[in-house]
């Protein structure tokens, strides 16, 4: 059997990052208005320029405005009673930036840890992309094999698609537990 080597393909990559960004704001349609308050207020802008000490970052869930926290219960399609809790919120805001947490909240099983997904949106490039995977941070585009971490080659790009997966999964059959704020734009 003959070894081929990995190859990245970039446009694959890049669109499910895309289609990431766009399934994010479609299931945080608040994300923006509550980015633009953020920015806009007094503690950001210093002198004219951003502090990165200033800027709004969230360690607990109970210290996060309602508007940038979204929960969706996810009903099992074989177990009557069982379901699953997504919660996605906001960690930071930079001016081209954000940083979401996307973690299940219950646990499903005894044996599996529940997923959690740190994303960072990158607006002016209109893409999302995982940063962190249960605690693993910093991917590589690809890795050798065998490798000391025990990662696939292409782990970064499995975790974009499974990423890609679970948002779609939230969109399709999720029941979000609170109400979404929308903002007139006229």
């Amino acid at each position: 059997m003959r070894n081929t080597r990995y190859r990245i393909d970039l446009s694959r990559q890049m669109a499910d990052c895309d289609a990431n960004f766009i399934r994010l704001l479609k299931l945080m349609p608040a994300l923006d208005s509550f980015r633009n308050k953020c920015l806009e207020s007094p503690e950001f802008v210093h002198s004219g320029r951003q502090r990165e000490d200033a800027l709004p970052r969230f360690s607990e869930a109970g210290a996060l405005p309602e508007a940038c926290v979204r929960e969706f219960v996810i009903a099992s399609p074989v177990e009557e009673g069982h379901e699953a809790r997504v919660r996605i919120s906001v960690v930071e805001v930079f001016p081209y930036t954000s940083t979401l947490a996307i973690t299940q909240v219950n646990r499903v099983s005894d044996w599996i840890d529940p997923p959690g997904i740190l994303v960072r949106m990158y607006h002016d490039a209109s893409t999302a992309e995982a940063v962190a995977y249960q605690g693993h941070r910093a991917f590589l585009a690809r890795y050798a094999l065998p490798n000391p971490t025990m990662y696939h080659q292409d782990e970064k790009r499995q975790i974009n698609e499974f990423l890609g997966e679970w948002l779609n999964l939230c969109l399709q059959s999720g029941r979000s537990l609170n109400a979404p704020e929308f903002f007139c734009a006229a």
